[in-house]
């Protein structure tokens, strides 16, 4: 099967040949393909899994800024973010995890310290870092794994139990029902912290998702679709957090710091292409693909460089994610589901942003005949542990006993593929065979 190519073009290593692809691994294409014709994969190409857009001219430009010869670029990117997201007040913080510990700070004033938290079963460990930088005790409640939405009767105990600041998190740009998570959290007086890490690109009911909350938490990392290599930014709405300030305790990035962000920006920008991302990508100590726990460090204030690559790559990162909400439609119209692959329904109402697809398959990557195979198309695992399975969070959660099943069976059966501009034709053509081959 494949996507708008007939068979012979996807089969003939001709047509994956690029000057710097230099070795072949063969392998059998499954049952979507004819048994006596084999698939071929490059073994130097390794797909990114997720890409945000970054240009030599925007760390050029930003660069100015950084170095203090043009002016302090943080306060267009306050005004696009406050008009964009409809935001009362906007902090920049240094990266997401900081904006989201800030927001967890700031919110337990209305209900006592430690806070009960109520975190998702399923998602990305800074959640996790966050919690315990506060000091918080959790509740955790558990997910559907259906829609990757809140399991709203968990939700509820969580509620019950003595949960006032709910975080919510729409994972892979799947927007979740946002008017039920509130009509069940309202009744309570708790607040709802929408962390739209990775939401970009996403919408409900026609409001981009980072807009939904009366609390919303962004990131800007390197894999977040809009992308200054870091930073983040709290935004608030109508009347809760009256006193938040917009300017983060601490000093101002010097030259050392900003000059970080270049370095970074320099390296996002050349091993961000398939050709080359196999070099980083086998290095084991940069870690790169995998999901860690990082201690908490307290919110600082963004850097100019990372607020200026924002502002120049702003239309960029908006082009990407319509190319990325076209190739994932794509994908789900062409791969054959089924009992060892399911696809995670979005609600009616929404428009993903699909940073990456998530999928849903019975063994995971373990279920794929070469998982190292998938790797190099950019095929990546989910969230390798339940939020309440790690260690360092443990201690602090109040429900250890609860089962929650939902977030259980996500760490086991959750792949992405990717969707950037980045993965071409004959790649997404691979993907297709490589999932119809699937064998659980």
């Amino acid at each position: 099967m494949g996507l708008g190519r007939s068979d012979q073009a996807v089969d003939t290593p001709r047509n994956l040949c690029v000057s710097n692809w230099v070795r072949f691994l063969r392998w059998n294409g499954g049952a979507s393909c004819d048994s006596n014709k084999r698939t071929s994969v490059i073994f130097w190409h390794h797909q990114l899994p997720v890409y945000s857009p970054m240009t030599l001219a925007s760390i050029m430009l930003a660069s100015r800024h950084a170095l203090r010869v043009r002016p302090d670029p943080r306060p267009e990117l306050v005004a696009c973010l406050r008009q964009e997201y409809d935001a009362r007040d906007v902090v920049l913080c240094s990266g997401g995890t900081e904006a989201l510990r800030f927001a967890l700070s700031e919110a337990s004033q209305d209900f006592g310290r430690p806070p009960v938290v109520a975190l998702p079963a399923y998602s990305c460990f800074d959640l996790a870092t966050a919690a315990v930088g506060v000091g918080a005790k959790v509740w955790m409640y558990d997910m559907d794994p259906e829609t990757l939405a809140p399991d709203l009767d968990s939700l509820e105990r969580a509620l019950k139990g003595g949960a006032r600041i709910v975080v919510v998190s729409p994972l892979f740009g799947v927007p979740v029902n946002w008017a039920a998570v509130e009509a069940c959290v309202d009744p309570f007086g708790a607040v709802v912290i929408e962390d739209a890490a990775q939401g970009h690109g996403a919408t409900w009911r026609g409001r981009l998702l980072g807009s939904l909350g009366s609390v919303s938490v962004l990131s800007f990392g390197r894999g977040k679709g809009w992308s200054g290599c870091r930073g983040g930014a709290l935004l608030v709405r109508g009347q809760v957090l009256p006193g938040v300030s917009s300017h983060l305790p601490g000093r101002e990035p010097g030259l050392i710091g900003e000059g970080g962000i270049g370095v970074r920006a320099l390296a996002q920008w050349g091993l961000g292409r398939s050709q080359i991302y196999w070099i980083p990508a086998s290095i084991p100590w940069l870690g790169l693909g995998d999901t860690r726990y990082r201690e908490p460090a307290p919110p600082r204030p963004a850097t100019r460089m990372a607020a200026s690559l924002l502002n120049y790559t702003r239309e960029l990162a908006i082009g990407e994610a319509s190319v990325r909400r076209a190739r994932a439609e794509c994908l789900l119209e062409h791969l054959r589901l089924g009992p060892q692959v399911k696809a995670v329904r979005a609600d009616s109402e929404g428009e993903g942003g699909y940073l990456r697809l998530p999928l849903r398959l019975a063994k995971g990557l373990a279920g794929f005949r070469d998982p190292r195979q998938a790797i190099r198309l950019g095929v990546a695992a989910g969230y390798p542990a339940s939020l309440a399975d790690l260690p360092q969070l443990r201690a602090r959660i109040v429900n250890s006993n609860e089962r929650l099943p939902g977030g259980r069976e996500l760490v086991r059966q959750l792949v992405t593929l990717p969707t950037h501009s980045r993965c071409g034709q004959v790649e997404r053509d691979l993907l297709v065979r490589l999932i119809d081959a699937y064998e659980g």
